[in-house]
């Protein structure tokens, strides 16, 4: 049962947008897992710029690096935020 968490700098996403990614991420998911679509979990959530460095980029990215398959090409600036 893969479970996919997606988090990203806030903004607003239309329809297809959303469409657009469940579509290829459930893809690929399937694909690489050999699972049915129906098995796939997709959340997404916002993280203010402000907030990025303390929520995401410190614990998911420099205290888990063994768990990243791809590893970020930017490291945050003192204010929280990473290159956009």
């Amino acid at each position: 049962m893969p479970h996919v968490t997606v988090q990203h700098f806030t903004r607003t996403f239309t329809d297809a947008e959303k469409a657009d990614l469940v579509e290829a991420v459930t893809e690929a998911v399937t694909r690489v897992f050999g699972t049915g679509p129906g098995n796939v979990s997709l959340a997404v959530e916002a993280v203010d710029p402000s907030d990025w460095t303390e929520q995401v980029y410190r614990p998911a990215v420099e205290e888990r690096p063994e768990l990243l398959w791809k590893h970020p090409e930017y490291t945050p600036s003192a204010g929280g935020e990473g290159d956009r």
